[in-house]
This record gives structure tokens, C-alpha cells and sequence, in this order.
């Protein structure tokens, strides 16, 4: 039978879902369960795994810190991914997280985050459009550590991913352990060994698709996250 993936979307706008995500989980078998701000506390009940979707900033008062001027929290994403996140992994059930949702598994687990690369950090990114771009996504390379889920996955120490955030793990949460990083330091891929399938990624596979090796690199991580979900 096909797994139930719980999709927490970027708004609250029923008619407009996360397309490029709903796509990706329905063309790798598995059956598509919007979540949206609001829910019940149950309408995640029978899922078999959860993805956790790209979208605004969190709000930086739940790792601690005070809101930078370019930071764009979405408090009702935050109300919604924490605790089914939470729930999720206290089930563990496969958990993938995309952009914003690799950060909220890392927050929900006592990790921070740099809430914008070139404020904090400028030295050491004069090129930080390689991660962020006005329109569109831009690519870059990463380096994938070899005794990683996302290496069994991808099976390659080396990729190119699209990109687009201006935020990024800066202390990380309990469990995980970093798996990916590009060639100017920034975390591009966290995971936990204590669970069965629990992996973040700070690029955007779901719209992958310019390319052969980004279609394949896509195929990879939805089908193994689906396979996960249906164990």
C-alpha cells in the first residue's frame, strides 16, 4: 500500500498547495497528505512520513535570539511544523526536511541558525548570491561526507545542487551530525544516525529537473524517503 506523506505547505491558502512537492511525493508512489496552519492535532494521525517544505524565516525567538531586520518569520508555519515534527519523531516516523524544514528540524532539537549569511558572516561570503538570487535558483557544488545516509542515497562525495535561502544552521541540534556542506561552509545537509530515516537537505530537490543529474539526484532522495515511509 502506498505511504501517506504529511506536506506541511507554504501558506494556508487551500487552493494554492505546494505543487512541486505534491508532484514529487505522487510520481515517487507515495500518496500526498497536505498539512495545513490550523489543523487539528490529529489530521497527522495516520501518516507514514513527513516533509517538511521550504518557505519564510522562523521566528528566531525560538532558538533564543532577537529578529534580524531581514528575517521574515511565518509564525503560523512555526505553530504548525513544530509540534507535528515533533510528534513525527517521537512515532519515528522517515522525516525529510527541505530549506526552511531542514532549520525547523534543527531548531525543534535545540540547534540555531544564522538568520542572514552575509550579515553575520561577511567575510567569509563576498559571493553569497551562489546561494541566494533574486529570481530563480542558483547551483553550486557540495561535498557529501561518504558515512552518511545522504551518500548511501546519492552515492557520489560529490554534487551540484540548486539554491536559494539566505539562512542556514549555524549550531547544531541534538543527534544530528552534518553530512553535506558546500565549498564555503555552509551546512547543506544534517541527518541523525538514531533514527531510521531523518535527513535534511538546504537545497530544493523537489524542482530539480533542468538536468539529468539534477532529475536522477531528485529521483534519489523522493524515492528513498517513499521507500522509508513504506517499511
Amino acid at each position: 500500500m502506498a505511504p501517506i506523506i504529511g506536506i506541511t505547505v507554504i501558506s494556508d491558502m487551500r487552493n494554492t498547495p505546494s505543487n512541486d512537492y505534491i508532484h514529487a511525493i505522487k510520481e515517487f508512489g507515495g500518496i500526498p497528505r497536505p498539512l495545513y496552519p490550523g489543523i487539528s492535532e490529529d489530521a497527522d494521525a495516520d501518516i507514514n512520513g513527513l516533509l517538511l517544505t521550504g518557505g519564510l524565516d522562523m521566528d528566531p525567538s525560538s532558538y533564543g535570539e532577537a529578529a534580524h531586520e531581514t528575517t521574515e518569520p511565518a509564525p503560523a508555519r512555526d505553530a504548525l511544523e513544530l509540534p507535528v515534527f515533533k510528534r513525527s519523531l517521537a512515532e519515528d516516523l522517515p522525516i525529510f526536511g527541505i530549506c526552511r524544514g531542514m532549520q525547523v528540524m534543527n531548531v525543534a532539537l535545540g540547534g540555531s541558525l544564522f538568520q542572514d549569511i552575509p550579515s553575520h558572516l561577511p567575510l567569509q561570503f563576498p559571493n553569497f548570491p551562489v546561494h541566494r538570487i533574486k529570481i530563480g535558483d542558483s547551483e553550486h557544488p557540495i561535498e557529501i561526507k561518504t558515512d552518511s545516509l545522504l551518500h548511501q542515497i546519492i552515492g557520489e562525495r560529490a554534487a551540484t545542487v540548486n539554491s536559494r535561502h539566505h539562512q542556514s544552521v549555524k549550531v547544531i541540534g541534538d543527534g544530528f551530525r552534518v553530512t553535506a556542506q558546500s565549498e564555503d561552509g555552509i551546512i547543506e545537509a544534517i541527518e541523525s544516525p538514531l533514527h531510521r530515516f531523518l535527513l535534511g537537505v538546504q537545497y530544493h530537490p523537489e524542482r530539480m529537473l533542468e538536468t539529468s543529474s539534477f532529475r536522477e539526484h531528485r529521483r534519489q532522495l523522493f524515492a528513498a524517503f517513499i521507500q522509508a515511509a513504506s517499511a
